[in-house]
């Protein structure tokens, strides 16, 4: 990875080209490594070193951006032109907003060198030791074990400087049988913290449990969902509802609705990139030091994130949640948080008389954004409750369901918190699991 050094150093060439202009620099370098395993058998080991820099130019209210790998001397020297080139065909663009001055950060630490450091017969090591307790019960394990870390820099000619260093991990398995699956994953900027072994335990106990699954009547249930299918209904909420420009433009269904109440009066959500189980920077991508942002406190609608652009529609500042500029999507929040209960999973299903158990979520997309609708299915582990446990396997299911339906009929949350990643990816968002009354799933999946 380049140094915090090396990357002030191409700051200052690529500036050196750029003379004339208002520049901004996204300056990007990691190392990452991943170990693949199926039918309990490594099949790939790979590994990898990147490094980027975005230049974006900004001239009589026109902007022109580049991108390369090349950062040698004529490779910045190449890139800057074509940023230049860039801008002397743009339009005129009258929301072009200066470039920051310099800004102070709060110190935000999730770097671990050991996470960097993992090497591959480290990674070999512990996934044999997790494909074992999956072959001694006759299982198939398949998954992925990833390690790496990475630097960021945002440099611009007003003074601003913004550098974070970050590590990560995640172990990921799933436990397959012929008719059956489970799964569990976990990841941490601390490699040391994850608990392979554990990991391994919970996806067979599912794929035992889950032998010879059963059909199930489609309509609506009481259902007890796991961490990682609440990250799922989340991260659509922060995409299309809590975004700031769909907020600013009507798109979201909580434009207009400052002060309501929108959800369930236990749902509390922020977006915390200091949170200590967050893996967030301290800065966003216009170099925006990051706020805490309490989006919605016991059901109420407050606000949604914003850049310095939609901040400046609403009058209320940017809260730091830019993306990379120009940006057509707009601010998201990628670190949620969501407020923890006084409940436990192990309650959940134990004061659940009949309902299902949801490990996580499979294709979920969005049917209508103003309405929070989505559909998607159950995968690798979906349960009958009866009577307080856990009885039987299920055949995956089909949803169909409002976001905020569902957050409107949280019976209970877990007091305790899950750092858990989305199948679309995100960013770490931070959740309970809850149990939720009156959730509709609308037909069977062919497994």
């Amino acid at each position: 990875m380049l140094t915090e050094n090396e990357m002030k150093g191409l700051r200052d060439i690529a500036f050196s080209h750029a003379e004339g202009y208002d520049v901004e620099l996204m300056i990007s370098s990691g190392n990452s490594a991943l170990t693949r395993f199926g039918e309990n058998v490594i099949t790939q080991n790979v590994s990898s070193r990147s490094v980027g820099i975005d230049v974006r130019l900004i001239k009589d209210g026109k902007m022109g951006k580049a991108s390369t790998r090349n950062l040698s001397d004529d490779g910045l020297r190449s890139c800057v032109e074509t940023a230049k080139a860039a801008l002397s065909v743009a339009e005129t663009d009258d929301e072009l907003l200066p470039l920051l001055g310099k800004q102070s950060y709060s110190e935000r630490t999730n770097y671990h060198q050991n996470s960097v450091d993992l090497s591959p017969q480290s990674r070999a090591e512990t996934v044999a030791k997790a494909v074992g307790i999956c072959s001694d019960k006759e299982l198939q394990g398949a998954g992925i074990f990833s390690n790496g870390g990475g630097n960021l820099a945002i440099a611009n000619s007003n003074g601003l400087w913004a550098f974070h260093k970050s590590s990560s991990s995640t172990f990921s398995l799933s436990a397959m049988s012929d008719d059956s699956s489970g799964w569990a994953e976990e990841g941490d900027p601390d490699v040391s913290q994850i608990a392979a072994d554990r990991l391994a335990q919970i996806a067979v106990k599912k794929a035992l449990i889950g032998r010879d699954p059963i059909d199930v009547d489609p309509g609506a249930w009481t259902v007890v969902f796991e961490p990682s299918a609440v990250a799922d209904f989340l991260l659509f909420l922060g995409w299309e509802a809590l975004n700031g420009k769909a907020f600013v433009e009507g798109r979201s269904c909580f434009s207009g609705k400052v002060g309501e109440k929108v959800v369930g009066e236990n749902i509390t959500l922020t977006d915390d990139s200091f949170h200590e189980m967050s893996p967030g920077n301290p800065f966003d991508f216009e170099g925006m030091p990051r706020q805490r942002v309490v989006m919605i406190e016991n059901g109420v609608f407050k606000t949604t994130v914003h850049d310095r652009k939609t901040g400046e529609k609403t009058g209320s500042g940017s809260t730091g949640h830019s993306l990379p500029q120009p940006d057509t999507y707009g601010p998201m929040p990628l670190n949620v948080i969501m407020s923890p209960g006084d409940s436990s999973l192990e309650e959940m299903i134990a004061s659940t008389d009949k309902g299902l158990l949801v490990t996580r979520l499979h294709y979920s997309n969005m049917l209508d954004p103003m309405k929070m609708t989505l559909t998607g299915m159950t995968r690798d582990g979906l349960f009958m409750i009866e009577n307080g446990e856990v009885t039987k396997g299920v055949k995956n299911m089909r949803y169909t369901e409002s976001v905020l339906h569902v957050l409107s009929n949280v019976a209970a949350l877990s007091s305790q918190l899950y750092k858990t990643e989305t199948f679309w990816g995100g960013g770490g968002t931070v959740v309970p699991a809850i149990k939720v009354n009156d959730f509709h799933f609308t037909s069977r999946t062919e497994n």
